[in-house]
């Protein structure tokens, strides 16, 4: 009989990869046969126009929302098919930035960390205080260890969050919007520990963001998606460079394109009647 282990890729294989994902959310096509690989040991950015399903898409890759059809597979495990205690051990092995850093408020820096020791192990306090240190060392806060939530900066909550993330020494780290509203310096901050845990750790990130002037600084590849699809891919560079409808659009900010200024609507003289009066 084999078991996960013998069913997963080997080293140089992607650690995520996607195939043929459709998901529908009310009547919304959210994936409309979507195709990603995410290689072991990458900084990974995905990016899109708002509402095309970049936080869902962090959603499958967890298990927490299941597709209509497709396979999601993190490393060698196919999430969609795994059992909730299976599923439960997958999701130790990934660590979670959240958009708003998600700290407890209520907790202390170190608590917060501390937290997801607390709740999934029995290891004795003595240990959970070294490891918790070490985190805080990793991303600069070790000396903020006991200030409260709400005494910190933006970025410092985000590095908070980050050293809560890396707690279990993850294979993978999910980063969803992770630049929104920080200043340059609590950026660049960001930029480095994400290079450097990669780096140091051997981790694997993917960065859900808009930001392609820090995305630049720090993936290895960006996956753009648009109507369900990817609709282009390749280095930060090299994707800059394209001149695709879709690269034009997204990366030079403009307003009208194959993502419309105007949501689907019903003619417009009609909606106001003029139709009916100009007969």
């Amino acid at each position: 009989m084999n078991t996960v282990a013998d069913n997963r890729e080997s080293p140089a294989a992607a650690l995520v990869a996607v195939r043929g994902l459709r998901t529908r959310i009310g009547t919304k096509v959210i994936f409309d046969g979507l195709d990603l690989e995410v290689p072991r040991g990458s900084v990974t950015a995905i990016m899109g126009p708002s509402g095309t399903g970049k936080t869902t898409l962090l959603r499958h890759m967890t298990g927490q929302l299941r597709p209509d059809a497709g396979s999601v597979r993190v490393d060698g495990e196919e999430v969609t098919t795994l059992s909730r205690r299976a599923l439960f051990a997958l999701r130790e092995r990934i660590g979670y930035l959240f958009q708003n850093s998600a700290l407890l408020t209520d907790f202390s820096v170190f608590e917060n960390v501390a937290f997801p020791l607390r709740q999934h192990t029995r290891l004795p306090a003595e240990l959970i205080r070294n490891i918790v240190l070490t985190k805080l060392q990793a991303v600069g806060l070790r000396g903020a260890a006991q200030l409260m939530p709400g005494e910190l900066s933006g970025g410092m909550a985000r590095r908070v969050a980050l050293a809560r993330a890396i707690v279990f020494d993850p294979m993978l780290i999910l980063y969803d919007e992770p630049f929104v509203g920080l200043d340059p310096i609590a950026l660049n901050q960001v930029l480095r520990l994400i290079r450097t845990l990669n780096r140091t750790l051997g981790i694997t990130s993917i960065l859900v963001a808009h930001e392609l002037a820090a995305i630049r600084q720090v993936a290895d590849r960006i996956y753009l998606i648009a109507n369900g699809k990817l609709v282009a891919q390749g280095a930060p560079d090299e994707l800059a460079r394209q001149d695709s409808p879709w690269t034009r659009q997204f990366f030079g900010g403009e307003a009208d394109g194959p993502v419309p200024f105007h949501y689907p609507a019903p003619d417009y003289a009609a909606a106001l009647g003029l139709a009916d009066a100009a007969r």
